[in-house]
């Protein structure tokens, strides 16, 4: 294998501009630049990272773990994430726990084993105690889920403002009967949502049964599709507001299987606003999370930590704000009150 003597060589320059050229550290005139680059692909050299990490005591890879890589949001997270860090010069590694805390565990241990410079990490529960220690070895910012330990620097969305303008707008709308439907109340982010549909009511001194928060847990899409759907047959709301993208695509199964028009019968606000929301028929009201800027301003964190370390003594508490997009899934109630009580007596 060709090594940096023989670009060199064929460059017609020394091997520090070569060095110089490769990892961007002097300018170089264009004209060196690309003799420099021809070069590299005539020989077909590749830089020993490996190497150089053990040089410079850097790997310039950073981690990144989600619960479902397979979910769009997680998905499009890890994107925005990795983008940035490209862009500066950092690898991601990314790793998937399918919700489960074991793999969690190994996947961050592996991750240290790996010298990863920092990691972005979207947890399977509230308590973080077990990553005290880790933190002491590597930056940790903790994402879209965040916790109680308010101790670790963060980045997520303002949730329970999201669900607070999504519940005031169904009720602003007339809608008295409003579905809300979560995963799983053990998670902060969701239990601020819950907030927020929660806030809007108390405001307006309107009842709140308990009965209208349906808790779907970590089931199966089957087990969820039967909680949906017999909540939607007993307590036959006007309106739901899914705290998920999964429980927004549920509902909307849930909503055809029982003949139910949506927004005619059944207004419907899903959270996540993805290419799918807008070309669903009617598009689909949403609250839009920032999740390219939660993915870029996580990358921001974990590059201020790796570059000056401690120097910020307290942590970074990043809160973006959701939009409400308002599509046509929702109507006022008084134009789907009527049709839904004729689909009752049918």
């Amino acid at each position: 294998m060709a090594g940096i003597r023989e670009v060199a060589k064929r460059a017609g320059v020394s091997i520090a501009t070569v060095s110089y050229v490769l990892n961007g550290k002097r300018n170089v005139s264009p004209e060196v630049r690309e003799a420099v680059l021809k070069a590299v692909q005539e020989v077909h050299y590749v830089p020993n990272v490996v190497a150089k990490s053990l040089r410079e005591r850097r790997t310039k890879t950073l981690g990144c773990i989600v619960p479902d890589i397979s979910n769009p949001f997680f998905a499009s997270l890890i994107k925005a994430f990795e983008s940035a860090a490209r862009h500066k010069g950092f690898r991601v590694v990314v790793g998937n726990t399918e919700e489960n805390e074991r793999v969690e565990e190994d996947l961050m241990y592996n991750l240290l084993a790996r010298k990863v410079e920092g990691i972005a990490l979207v947890p399977t529960r509230n308590s973080l105690s077990y990553l005290q220690l880790l933190r002491e070895r590597v930056p940790i910012v903790i994402v879209d889920r965040l916790t109680a330990d308010d101790t670790f620097d963060a980045v997520g969305a303002q949730n329970e403002e999201g669900a607070y303008r999504a519940t005031t707008f169904l009720l602003e709308q007339g809608h008295r009967r409003i579905l809300f439907l979560v995963s799983d109340l053990t998670l902060v982010n969701i239990q601020e949502r819950l907030n927020g549909y929660r806030r809007a009511h108390l405001e307006r001194k309107l009842p709140l049964k308990p009965a209208s928060i349906v808790e779907c847990g970590r089931v199966t899409r089957s087990q969820t599709q039967e909680y949906v759907t017999q909540a939607l047959e007993t307590l036959r709301p006007t309106a739901v507001i899914a705290a998920t993208n999964r429980l927004t695509l549920v509902a909307l199964e849930a909503a055809r299987r029982l003949g139910l028009s949506i927004p005619r019968d059944l207004s419907l606000v899903g959270f996540d606003d993805f290419e799918w929301s807008s070309l669903l028929d009617p598009p689909l009201t949403v609250v839009a999370q920032p999740v390219e800027a939660m993915g870029q301003e996580a990358f921001r964190v974990l590059l201020e930590r790796i570059t000056y370390g401690e120097a910020s003594p307290q942590p970074f508490n990043v809160r973006l704000p959701c939009t409400l997009v308002v599509r046509g899934s929702t109507l006022p109630r008084a134009s789907s009150e009527g049709r839904r009580e004729e689909v009752s007596q049918k």
